[in-house]
């Protein structure tokens, strides 16, 4: 199937959102990425704005640059065909509802070694007829909480709504921080159609400049909202874009062909994507300072879904529990695949068979391993999670020795049985040479032969059932 936008979070006609589980399942949980840490660019803003127009361009790069592996020096050139991805239409009513991802997950290495998996993110509009302001402030504050770079849509200028659209999710922010860091990540503000690069020029210099003033107002009703915004996100920059031209804003029948794009736009969205996208510029999401690998970030939106999906922003208490409910949920999820990791490699993978006693002592030493990691991972203050998770652990260990101890006893009795096997050839081999007279009948050379088939046989039957037992799971884990 082509790479497409896929639908995870659904906005209802009754102002509530809904999660589709297997859509999400359908992304994170991949064999390929969900060990990986992730990457999250999320795109936001008010309504008929070119939000999806815009992350086209972000996946015509992340194409060129991560899965073909080609030059990213000029990568927007007609010759490599018309924009495509994320459906955008001309008209004045919305097109995207609820929180889409593209299904296809881009693979980059870092400059640091870390192994990241870049995802991007669509967003419904803001502030159209159809929705609420707590429609609006939902699909924000769920698509902020999830991204590591949330980019800020917005026309011709940084307003005093724009940052009231912020401020409403900023008292949120207030217990996500820890003191030492903002609660969020990077926010970017893209300004597009900017009309004045006379007077601040194209690009992030021109974006920084206008981005001081705003933050600098002594208007005080800007000047709250700022300081507020301030406060929640760790970075915050600013893009000025360039008007696309008349085909891209006013005609029905543009198709994403890059020769009616203005020259002028293409040039510094070249700039911006890959301010955006580089390797040495991709920001890895985090929560509480900590790297989220994409699996634990599947828990994320699983536990902010259900805290926001009520039609009414909840109590900041109540999306602070989920924070800490994924976090642990994710913490003792790698945890396992650490016990899993060892007992593989002990007793899956070995030629050996243990006795009761030695498995069992296998199991405690790597029972221990695993609950040290999960303790040494970044925490909350919220023990009772903590222990609610610690004690899950521990069952689902437990559950998983019976079946290292399946094992186990299943390679003891082949090799009991294949003794047996061997000892009564030996007995007939013997019985047959000398009649019945065993072994004091047969010649050293007999009797080493005879001794080195059973050693053989052994061997042999317990590479075959380390084998077997190794492919009885399959790729589940």
């Amino acid at each position: 199937m082509e790479p497409h936008s896929i639908q995870i979070i659904n906005s209802n006609s009754d102002n509530t959102i809904t999660l589709d589980d297997e859509a999400l399942r359908s992304i994170f949980a991949r064999d390929e990425i969900k060990d990986r840490y992730v990457s999250v660019i999320s795109v936001t803003g008010v309504f008929r704005q070119g939000k999806s127009f815009l992350l086209n361009f972000l996946l015509r790069y992340l194409r060129m640059k991560y899965v073909e592996k080609r030059d990213v020096l000029n990568w927007l050139t007609p010759e490599e065909g018309p924009l495509k991805g994320f459906e955008w239409s001309p008209g004045s009513k919305r097109h995207t509802t609820g929180i889409h991802m593209w299904s296809e997950i881009f693979l980059a290495n870092l400059p640091s070694g870390d192994e990241v998996a870049i995802i991007l993110i669509d967003t419904q509009g803001a502030f159209d007829t159809q929705a609420t302001m707590s429609d609006c402030a939902t699909i924000f504050a769920l698509s902020t909480l999830i991204s590591s770079v949330q980019i800020y849509n917005v026309m011709r200028s940084i307003k005093l709504y724009d940052l009231m659209h912020l401020q409403c999710f900023g008292d949120y922010g207030s217990l996500f921080t820890n003191g030492e860091s903002a609660p969020f990540q990077n926010l970017c503000f893209l300004v597009r159609d900017w009309a004045c690069p006379y007077e601040k020029q194209y690009g992030v210099d021109g974006g920084l400049t206008l981005l001081k003033e705003v933050f600098q107002s002594s208007t005080p009703e800007i000047k709250e909202q700022a300081d507020s915004i301030k406060k929640i996100f760790d970075k915050m920059s600013c893009f000025l874009l360039p008007y696309p031209g008349r085909v891209v804003d006013a005609s029905n029948t543009f198709g994403g062909d890059l020769r009616e794009i203005d020259n002028e736009f293409k040039k510094h969205v070249q700039e911006f994507v890959t301010m955006i996208l580089a390797p040495q510029h991709l920001i890895v999401k985090t929560v509480n300072g900590e790297k989220v690998k994409a699996e634990s970030l599947m828990f994320y939106i699983q536990e902010y879904s259900k805290v926001l999906k009520g039609g009414t922003l909840p109590k900041v208490e109540t999306v602070f529990k989920a924070t800490v409910e994924a976090h642990y949920r994710g913490a003792s999820a790698q945890a396992l695949k650490v016990y899993k990791k060892n007992m593989n490699a002990e007793c899956r993978y070995s030629r050996k068979c243990f006795t009761p006693i030695e498995l069992y002592k296998k199991h405690t030493t790597n029972k221990v391993k695993s609950v040290d990691y999960y303790n040494k991972l970044k925490k909350f203050t919220d023990l009772e999670v903590h222990d609610k998770y610690l004690v899950q652990l521990k069952d689902c260990m437990d559950v998983e020795f019976k079946w290292y101890k399946e094992i186990n006893d299943d390679k003891l009795r082949e090799v009991e049985e294949r003794k047996k096997r061997m000892e009564q050839q030996i007995r007939l081999t013997t019985g047959r040479a000398g009649g019945g007279s065993g072994l004091r009948t047969l010649g050293t050379a007999e009797k080493v032969g005879l001794a080195a088939s059973v050693v053989g046989g052994v061997a042999v039957l317990a590479l075959g059932v380390s084998k077997f037992f190794n492919n009885s799971r399959g790729n589940s884990d």
